[in-house]
């Protein structure tokens, strides 16, 4: 009777097994399932910033696996039960391929992830200060702008990998055009990045200030008369062609502020240091509660150079023309000859020629009767004539060395016969050959000589 209990319990449990088993591969069957966008996660980053690295992406990675397992395990299963990583550790510089790791509830195999690797590039992490600048949502009336405006940062520090940091061109802080009033208000928004395309920059980049302070006011704008003094002259050698100079200014702010400009007056403009063509911004003295408009920030003098032209001319020693010597006497240059250095517009020096210039000594005032061995005739300077419009005429050499002689009676008599002083010996006639003095040469028979 006991064996017969025993065999009948063995039974029993055999079937339920049976049972079991039955219900649980035709009830419960093992089946397969694709779980789409699962966020990828970068670890370790830290690791990389220790070498100053970062990734360089702009994008939001995600991975879609397929996994198995018993249909009761799997009824409810979603992406939220899976993670999925990029480790970053130990990586180096430069484009590279990144396994992703992906865990999930014990009970469910992973079969296939796709994509099963990330190419992702590790760049340089820099630092770069980027400007702010300010922005409307719309534009303004042409005689309204906004004035007296003030930001807090003017600047702001952007952090991340390097081709995300250089793309990015200014910061902007954008404000509601319809909330700016006749007072100064402030105004606390956002910072947002801008690439040199003018896009939004959606880069995870790190920011020194997350938020922008700007204080600003609607302004009033009106034209106002203005007066510029020019002073100094240009180099010698070059000319002004051209010059605009401006008669007035747009200023901007309040009413009563505007109502009690009547004229400005800028510093005066030096173009005795202007060698080529520039805009010299003006410096206006402007009274409390006004600015100039945006239009008028960058208000200035335009003035056009041009180089002029030189020309050089060789003059030989008779060709100085020796000016106010005493009756009776002729003079020479004994050092050679001279060049004469002119410059000047380029019509002036296109039809300037040698014959227009002369080089001169002015002898006025000089004795001959007191020149000698003992009081010598000092070197004199040369002078030049024109009546062309020059720029500049330099005479090399500066001063040169003269002789005086006295002209014997023939030569007085004599016709001019375009001889030379050479032509005759100092102290000698033609009809004195001994070198006697003649009733000219003084009493004393002293003929100045070429000392």
């Amino acid at each position: 009777m006991l064996k017969s209990n025993t065999l009948n319990k063995i039974i029993a449990v055999a079937l339920a097994l049976t049972l079991w088993a039955y219900v649980i591969t035709s009830e419960n069957p093992t089946q397969s399932k694709i779980i789409l966008g699962i966020p990828v996660q970068f670890a370790n980053s830290e690791m990389l910033s220790t070498f100053n690295l970062t990734v360089a992406s702009n994008e939001s990675y995600s991975v879609d696996i397929t996994v198995e397992g018993r249909r009761v395990d799997m009824s409810n299963l979603t992406a939220e039960d899976f993670n999925a990583t990029v480790d970053l550790s130990g990586r180096r510089q430069g484009e590279q391929r990144f396994p992703i790791n992906v865990t999930g509830p014990g009970n469910i195999s992973i079969l296939e992830k796709r994509p099963a690797r990330l190419t992702l590039i590790v760049e340089d992490m820099i630092s770069v200060s980027k400007p702010v600048r300010i922005e409307y949502t719309q534009a303004f009336p042409a005689d309204k702008e906004p004035g007296f405006v003030s930001v807090f940062p003017e600047s702001i520090e952007v952090t991340g990998a390097k081709s995300q940091v250089d793309d990015v061109e200014y910061i902007s802080a954008l404000i509601d055009s319809s909330e700016l009033e006749g007072v100064q208000k402030s105004f606390i928004v956002a910072a947002e990045l801008v690439s040199r395309d003018g896009s939004p920059v959606e880069s995870p980049l790190r920011l020194s200030h997350a938020n922008i302070e700007v204080r600003a006011m609607l302004c009033d704008i009106r034209e106002a008369p203005l007066s510029v003094e020019i002073v100094g002259e240009t180099p010698v050698t070059l000319e002004v062609t051209d010059m605009q100079i401006p008669d007035s200014v747009r200023i901007k702010g309040s009413v009563q502020a505007l109502a009690q400009v009547v004229s400005l007056t800028a510093a005066p403009i030096d173009i005795s240091r202007v060698d080529v063509t520039s805009r010299i911004p003006l410096a206006i003295d402007l009274p409390a509660g006004v600015e100039l408009a945006d239009d008028s920030k960058n208000i200035g003098v335009s003035i056009t150079i041009k180089g002029i032209e030189t020309k050089e001319f060789l003059f030989a020693s008779n060709e100085v023309v020796m000016e106010g010597l005493a009756e009776g006497y002729r003079a020479y240059v004994t050092d050679g000859d001279i060049t004469v250095s002119v410059s000047g517009t380029e019509s002036v020096m296109a039809d300037l020629k040698k014959e227009d210039i002369t080089p001169y000594v002015d002898m006025t005032g000089i004795d001959p009767f007191v020149i000698g061995p003992e009081l010598p005739l000092a070197p004199q300077p040369v002078l030049l004539r024109y009546e062309k419009e020059l720029r500049r005429a330099e005479v090399l050499p500066e001063f040169v060395n003269l002789n005086i002689i006295q002209n014997t009676p023939a030569e007085v008599s004599a016709p001019d016969d375009g001889s030379s002083p050479e032509d005759t010996p100092f102290g000698e006639s033609a009809s004195d050959e001994s070198g006697a003095g003649n009733a000219a040469d003084g009493e004393d028979g002293y003929t100045p000589n070429r000392g």
